[in-house]
C-alpha cells in the first residue's frame, strides 16, 4: 500500500554533507534507475528546460535595457515578447520542478504573487525592496501596467520608474543562473557510485510532479462570475498560454516515466496515462486565448481533465511504485 509519510530533506543535507549518504535514511521502495537512464532523464526532461529558462531570462534581461535606452512602441513590443518568453519557460520549468530550484526556493523568488502594487511604488521610489516587489509579476505590471496599457511608455519615461525595471529584469536572470552549479551538481550525485539519489530519484520527483499539478488545477477558476483580474496572467493576458506552458513542463518530465513504466512492465498503465495527458491537452487547448473570454463548462472541463492526470499519477503510478507522498504544492517554489 502507498504510505503518506512527509519525506526529509535529503538533498539539501547530502548536498551539505555528501559523508550523510551513509547514516540510515528512509530509502524509497520505487524501482531505481540506473546511472544512464536517470542522467538522461535529467539532462532531457529537466536541465533542457532550465537551459530554455537562462535564456529566456538573459533575453528579458536585455530587452528591458534596450527599451530603457530607447522608449518607443517597438521595443515595448520586444520587451513584453521577450517577458511572454521569460513567464512561460519558468512556468514550463515550474510544471515538474526538482533539485536546486525547490531547495532556492526559485518560484517564490521569481514569481512572488499577487503583485503588491504599493510595495512596487515604494520601491521605485527610492524604498527597501522586498520579494514582493520583484520577479516577473513585477515585471509584467511595469510593462503592461494596471489596465492601461497605452499608458505605460509614458511611465516608464520616468528614470527610476525604468531603471527599476532594468534592475529586476537582471535580477531575475542571475536568480536562475544561481542554480548552474546546482543542477551539475544533481547530476554528478545521480551518477555517483552511492545510489542514494537514484534510490529516491522516482519519489522525489513524482511528489513535486503532484504538486505542480495541484497548484496548475487551482489556477483555472471554474465557477461563474469571474472578473478579469482574477486570473492570474490578466494584464498581460497570458493566463492560458502560461496554463498550457505550465502543463509542457509536465508533460516534457513525465515522459521520461512513461518510458521507464513500459520498460519496467506496465505498458498498460503508460498508455493510460499518455491518454490522459492527451486529453488534458486537447482539452485544455480548446479555452480561447483571453480567458475572461472562457465558460465556466471550457474551464471546468480542463480541471477535470488535469484532475485526472493527477489521478493516474498520484493514485495508480505512484501506487504502482508504493512511493511515499507528503510534498505540497509550497514545495515546488
Amino acid at each position: 500500500m502507498m504510505r503518506q509519510f512527509a519525506l526529509s530533506a535529503v538533498f539539501s543535507a547530502l548536498l551539505a554533507v555528501p559523508a550523510l549518504a551513509a547514516d540510515p535514511v528512509e530509502i524509497s521502495k520505487a524501482p531505481v534507475p540506473d546511472v544512464a537512464w536517470a542522467q538522461s532523464w535529467l539532462k532531457d526532461g529537466y536541465l533542457s528546460r532550465y537551459t530554455a529558462l537562462n535564456h529566456a531570462a538573459d533575453e528579458l534581461a536585455l530587452a528591458s535595457k534596450n527599451l530603457c535606452q530607447k522608449l518607443d512602441a517597438a521595443e515595448l513590443k520586444n520587451a513584453r515578447a521577450a517577458w511572454l518568453s521569460a513567464s512561460q519557460a519558468w512556468r514550463a520549468m515550474d510544471g515538474a520542478p526538482a533539485g536546486p530550484m525547490v531547495l532556492a526556493r526559485l518560484g517564490r523568488n521569481i514569481d512572488f504573487r499577487p503583485v503588491r502594487v504599493a510595495d512596487v511604488e515604494a520601491a521605485i521610489a527610492g524604498g527597501e525592496g522586498n520579494v514582493a516587489a520583484r520577479g516577473l509579476p513585477t515585471i509584467e505590471y511595469l510593462l503592461w501596467g494596471d489596465a492601461q496599457p497605452a499608458g505605460v511608455l509614458a511611465s516608464l519615461k520616468a528614470p527610476p520608474r525604468c531603471d527599476y525595471l532594468v534592475k529586476i529584469s537582471q535580477w531575475v536572470a542571475q536568480e536562475t543562473h544561481a542554480l548552474d552549479e546546482g543542477w551539475r551538481v544533481y547530476n554528478t550525485e545521480l551518477g555517483a557510485e552511492n545510489p542514494f539519489f537514484r534510490q529516491n530519484l522516482f519519489s522525489e520527483h513524482v511528489n513535486l510532479m503532484i504538486a505542480s499539478l495541484t497548484s496548475l488545477i487551482k489556477r483555472i477558476p471554474t465557477g461563474t462570475g469571474i472578473k478579469p483580474e482574477q486570473y492570474i496572467e490578466w494584464r498581460s493576458g497570458s493566463s492560458k498560454a502560461q496554463i498550457l506552458a505550465q502543463y509542457a513542463g509536465f508533460s516534457r518530465a513525465m515522459g521520461g516515466l512513461n518510458q521507464w513504466l513500459s520498460k519496467d512492465g506496465h505498458a498498460e498503465l503508460a498508455a493510460a496515462m499518455k491518454a490522459d495527458m492527451l486529453a488534458a491537452q486537447k482539452t485544455c487547448q480548446l479555452l480561447p486565448d483571453d480567458l475572461s473570454q472562457s465558460s465556466a463548462k471550457a474551464r471546468q472541463d480542463c480541471s477535470k481533465a488535469l484532475t485526472q492526470v493527477k489521478h493516474r499519477l498520484q493514485n495508480d503510478i505512484a501506487e504502482q511504485w508504493d512511493l511515499t507522498l507528503g510534498f505540497t504544492e509550497g514545495d515546488g517554489d
